[in-house]
């Protein structure tokens, strides 16, 4: 291979400047802007092009060439000139316009076929045909939108990479599921300190997994990911799953096998998993009032013709609402959200029951299932209160909040609320229950009340075991003095903590700015993230606990937008790279992507 030939100021006299194609320099003539190979970068083969295709013109002097050589930038056709700078500008709008679509989950054919359509013709009305020339340049096509989706997803997993590298702990929650195509699905979790000292949380990876789903095959995938792009497995503090065998087996699930990498890493059940395990216990009498509930619901909802006339029947009455909610199992508030909408249409329920001569009807207009169904509205509202709350990232009222301590707070608090619902009811008072209230205070109801009020203490003491049982470390007040010093630095026992901490939690303690900040009310992330900074051990300490993952929440948000973005007219779709851009949080750096960049135009 022959070497390249560089550019001399001097070829100027020959009416020649330099333009990079391709990472390799070319000379261009400054008269008729042709571009020639490097090869031509020798004085005689430019002094024959100037020779043999301007004649008139060789015997200029390299000002005039110059002068030239300045109305061709101006003419805008070299490398700094607006001809360029419109490519590199359509080449801008084309990622960014790339990422909208990712984002929105849309098929990529949409920014040929809806985007810039619109963009054209909106154009044209606003601002003209000139405009409009422009905005036509933008690639949108549906080989250009793949490619950039693609493009940026690399830079963000490049920017997501990094900021785990550099933070003291990271912690993980993965999940998997199946998708339209009945490809499985993994998706992966991080949660870190990020360089201006927040706590963030963003998708590392999503997988497809080959064959089965079981805790080495997870395992296989996350550690070859580590070992790739050097992730130490020194730097997990936690790891937290489902409640699934292939998660938290003893011996082959994943948190065994992560134990292995790492036999510091605290892993943890998924709170929102064990809240909704804990909810599902019910007495005998009321659960067969929940089962009669579901019984008419899928009476209606599975005909349309049923579905048809309670509509109709709802909208003669004038009610709220026309229509019944499903429920699904395995969606966290579709029991409660159901009873509420159950509830609320209970009387046109009647009229449609009636009509339609359902067997069900004797049992549905029966006051003991009337007062049954109140009790179970008001209590699966208090657990879909909770469920929101321990939603982490999900709950806006706790956006940039989510640690563990938070939602053992959450937890401990509802367990001390059950004890004192107990104590209400055992006094006859329904206050905390107020759809039940009304109907334990209508006298047309009296002789139920005894009974339904030991189906609630029934219920309420099986509810409090539950929990217990699947949260027993709420039920006690906190004893580890590690994480009561995170809690409060200010009121711990400096003998109780390790040795390595003592003399910082010394020197904290008596830090009057720290001191003043916590008491006004700092969040924990804030203040040891920020705040603390001066204290680096009992920071890491702290940091170590605040990274924790407590929910699987950002995986099943992940699993609802993959519906979306997978769905039945792109089965065949790899998703790593859209679903990154589309739940990232992280910008791509699109200015920087468009300088490694060649523009051209698009038709």
């Amino acid at each position: 291979m022959s070497p390249k030939r560089k550019y001399d100021n001097d070829y100027i006299k020959f009416g020649f400047t330099s333009i990079e194609v391709n990472r390799e320099t070319r000379p261009q003539c400054v008269i008729c802007a042709v571009v020639l190979s490097n090869d031509a970068l020798k004085p005689a083969k430019l002094e024959r092009h100037l020779k043999t295709v301007h004649p008139n013109l060789s015997d200029r002097s390299p000002e005039f060439f110059s002068g030239k050589l300045e109305n061709l930038k101006k003419m805008k056709l070299g490398p700094s000139g607006s001809r360029f700078e419109s490519s590199q500008k359509a080449l801008s709008a084309s990622f960014e316009i790339s990422q909208l679509i990712a984002k929105s989950k849309k098929p990529h054919t949409i920014g040929e076929t809806l985007v810039k359509p619109c963009l054209l013709k909106g154009v044209e009305e606003v601002l003209g045909l000139e405009a409009k020339k422009k905005i036509q340049e933008i690639p949108l096509s549906n080989n250009t939108v793949k490619p950039r989706i693609e493009t940026m997803s690399l830079d963000i997993e490049e920017q997501i990479l990094l900021k785990i590298k550099n933070s003291p702990y990271f912690a993980l929650q993965c999940d998997e599921t199946t998708d339209i195509a009945n490809c499985c699905q993994l998706l992966v979790f991080v949660r870190f300190v990020d360089e201006d000292n927040t706590i963030k949380e963003e998708l590392l990876l999503s997988h497809a997994l080959e064959t089965t789903s079981k805790g080495i095959n997870v395992m296989n995938i996350i550690s070859n990911y580590f070992e790739k792009h050097q992730i130490l497995w020194q730097n997990v503090a936690g790891f937290c799953t489902d409640g699934a065998p292939s998660m938290l087996g003893s011996r082959s699930g994943l948190a065994s096998l992560v134990k292995q990498k790492n036999c510091s890493i605290l892993t943890t059940h998924c709170i929102i998993h064990r809240q909704a395990l804990a909810s599902k216990t019910l007495p005998d009498d009321l659960n067969r009032a929940m089962k009669l509930a579901i019984k008419v619901v899928n009476t209606v909802k599975s005909s349309a013709l049923n579905t048809r006339i309670l509509k109709k029947i709802c909208t003669d009455l004038d009610s709220e609402y026309e229509t019944l909610l499903f429920h699904t199992e395995v969606r966290w508030l579709s029991k409660g959200n159901m009873l509420t909408r159950l509830f609320e249409l209970r009387e046109e329920l009647k009229v449609f029951l009636a009509e339609r001569n359902v067997d069900v009807l004797h049992d549905f207009c029966d006051s003991k299932f009337e007062i049954r169904l109140a009790y179970l509205v008001d209590i699966f509202a208090h657990l879909n209160k909770l469920n929101l709350q321990l939603q982490g990232s999900g709950n806006e009222s706790l956006k940039n909040t989510a640690n563990i301590f938070v939602f053992e707070d959450k937890l401990r608090a509802f367990i001390c609320k059950i004890e004192l619902w107990i104590n209400k009811v055992d006094e006859k008072n329904f206050s905390v229950f107020p759809t039940l209230k009304i109907f334990v205070e209508d006298k047309n109801y009296s002789s139920f009340v005894a009974e339904i009020q030991g189906s609630v203490m029934c219920h309420l003491h099986q509810l409090k075991n539950e929990f217990i049982r699947y949260f027993p470390e709420y039920d006690r007040v906190e004893t580890e003095t590690v994480r009561r010093m995170i809690r409060n630095p200010f009121t711990v026992k400096i003998e109780d903590l390790p040795d390595e901490i003592q003399e910082e939690v010394i020197e904290l303690q008596n830090d009057g700015s720290c001191k003043d900040t916590f008491a006004t009310g700092l969040n924990l992330e804030e203040f040891w993230c920020k705040k603390a900074i001066g204290y680096p051990v009992v920071r890491k300490t702290a940091l170590r606990y605040l990274v924790l993952f407590s929910t699987t929440f950002l995986c099943e948000q992940g699993f609802s937008n993959l519906l979306l973005i997978k769905n039945k007219q792109r089965n065949r779709l790899d998703v790593k790279d859209d679903i990154r851009v589309a739940l990232s949080n992280i910008s791509p750096r699109i200015p920087q992507l468009v300088k490694k960049m060649q523009a051209q135009k698009s038709h």
